[in-house]
């Protein structure tokens, strides 16, 4: 009896164990296409947007701890950065495709923290 006790005990530790290596790997899973996105042949300046936008976002969730404020946080930067920086300051040219691709980050972003919460 004792035997069959530990041997359940065991499984269910070890049935824990594992369903949260899991959770974890599915996790990591969400941040491929940051991979995917960095190794590719596009252009160096729309990986930059995607991969600092889903950076920002990471980073401002870890300190609000809200999606809604963390998006908006970084979109705002990103627009910030298209409005000042490109046409006010006359260093870049303003483009709607850095902006989709800052949106893409956030939204990569997006996934990774909601799949925290699973």
């Amino acid at each position: 009896m004792k035997k069959w006790l530990l041997m359940i005990a065991l499984l269910f530790l070890v049935h824990n164990t594992a369903k949260s290596q899991v959770k974890e790997a599915l996790q990591l899973a969400t941040l491929s296409p940051t991979l995917i996105v960095a190794s590719s042949d596009i252009k160096n300046y729309k990986k930059m947007h995607y991969t600092l936008s889903t950076v920002t976002y990471l980073g401002s969730y870890m300190i609000t701890d809200s999606i809604w404020k963390s998006a908006a946080i970084t979109l705002a930067m990103g627009v910030g950065k298209e409005l000042v920086y490109d046409r006010l300051l006359g260093r870049g040219e303003p483009l709607w495709e850095d902006m989709k691709w800052n949106t893409l980050g956030v939204a990569q972003g997006v996934v990774f923290t909601v799949s925290l919460r699973f």
